[in-house]
């Protein structure tokens, strides 16, 4: 008979991983910045970083000698992740025969980049091949060595200066007109979010189970998961509807030719989005639910293109000794 995962071990695991967070929390813009740089929308990129973050949690308990520079460990699991995920979609090598010897490429870009150049570059950046991408990330934009981005695409220091070459060369041709291509968004009907905003801001709790599927699932990004029609019932928006300070109001907007459901809220007098969610729809009613309320990069970012005003939440429940609300 299977042993049961009771409400301790959870308890002990969830105080494990927020002391991860809390510890690796200084590292996180930076992940940020370089999860955005290799991946097409705001909201990959927010995958990313949370796929990095649970790989790293997992493989942590792994590890039998410190880790001295958790940046540069974290920017090695996010390399690794996205690579295997372009990998499962399409095989494309570093190298080619004779890479080896190209050693005129110079060790370093023709400039040291400015931080608005190095955000500039990591938009062109988009347009390559995923691993000469995380080549010039990895070396141009976030100053890692030669030896350690060879060591992080699994390849030879020769291989990385021959990708180098050949993306340098490319950003200098494309630079004025590259653009990133969103990817497929998920299947997000309209109407369903008009009812949902309609009794979201009606506080109407009835009304919004009533649009969830009964196989429905939530998910308050990095913090919690929920699993069927009353578990997001009567937690994460039982929560957000009667819990939170601010008098939070849904309003349905279309980002980066997706429609999402921002919610503002007044504090202080001034009213702005704090959390944004993303829908998905099946058969006239949602079957999944995802809140950015912890994923202050992406609030900011989504804000912005919306020209909305952001107030932005840290990335985890506070403080940390705190146990988390209703939510869970």
């Amino acid at each position: 008979m299977t042993a049961t995962l009771d409400r301790d071990l959870s308890r002990a695991v969830r105080g494990a991983r927020f002391a991860f967070l809390d510890t690796v929390e200084p590292c996180r813009p930076d992940l940020w910045r370089y999860c955005r740089s290799l991946t097409p929308t705001v909201w990959d990129a927010d995958d990313l970083v949370q796929e990095t973050l649970a790989r790293a949690f997992s493989k942590l308990s792994e590890l039998q000698a410190p880790i001295d520079d958790p940046r540069r460990w974290l920017f090695r699991v996010a390399t690794n992740a996205w690579i295997d995920r372009k990998r499962r979609e399409a095989t494309v090598p570093i190298g080619t025969p004779g890479d080896e010897v190209l050693d005129a490429v110079p060790d370093e870009p023709p400039a040291r980049a400015t931080d608005e150049v190095r955000d500039a570059l990591a938009v062109v950046v988009r347009t390559l091949p995923p691993q000469e991408r995380a080549a010039v990330l990895l070396k141009d934009v976030f100053d890692f060595s030669l030896d350690e981005t060879a060591a992080w695409l699994s390849t030879t220091r020769g291989a990385v200066k021959a990708a180098l070459h050949r993306a340098r060369g490319k950003l200098a041709a494309r630079a004025a007109d590259a653009a990133p291509v969103p990817g497929a968004a998920p299947v997000t009907d309209p109407a369903v979010l008009d009812r949902f905003v309609a009794a979201f801001n009606a506080r109407d709790l009835d009304g919004l189970a009533a649009l969830l599927r009964e196989d429905a699932t939530a998910e308050v990004t990095g913090m919690v998961q929920e699993y069927g029609r009353d578990q997001v019932r009567n937690g994460s928006l039982h929560h957000t509807l009667f819990d939170e300070e601010g008098d939070p109001r849904a309003e349905r907007r279309l980002h980066a030719g997706r429609e999402v459901v921002v919610l503002w809220y007044t504090k202080g007098g001034a009213r702005a989005v704090e959390d944004v969610l993303r829908l998905e729809t099946q058969g006239g009613q949602v079957a999944a639910l995802s809140y950015a309320y912890f994923c202050p990069e992406v609030i900011r970012e989504v804000a912005a293109e919306l020209g909305a005003p952001a107030r932005t939440n840290g990335y985890r429940y506070a403080p940390p000794t705190a146990s988390p609300p209703a939510r869970t």
